[in-house]
């Protein structure tokens, strides 16, 4: 069974109110699609929009590894991955975090 890869690292200031990262999603070694978003975490409505970015760039990488798969995963299974993903990157300075989800 294909799964989606997420990898999220922090980029950026560690320092800072804004957080980056860089998020690249591929399917069973196809080419990765890669995401750079931005956030304050004070602002859900930024936060919306980077996953809502998360969301439609794994869905490319989906539908271009395996077309027949792009309209399984829900928006909410892939908004969790990411997000998840994202936050287990958030304290180690750079250093990448992996996550699946089969598909």
């Amino acid at each position: 069974m294909p799964e989606l890869q997420c990898s999220a690292r922090r980029i950026g200031d560690y320092e800072s109110r804004t957080e980056e990262y860089e998020l690249s999603f591929t399917v069973d070694g196809a080419p990765p699609k890669v995401l750079q978003v931005k956030y304050q975490a004070a602002r859900a409505y930024e936060i919306n929009a980077a996953l809502d970015a998360c969301v439609e760039i794994a869905r490319t990488a989906i539908a271009e590894a395996a077309p027949n798969l792009a309209s399984k995963p829900t928006d909410e299974s892939l908004t969790q991955l990411a997000w998840r993903t994202l936050q287990s990157a958030k304290y180690e300075e750079g250093a990448p975090r992996d996550r699946a989800l089969a598909l």
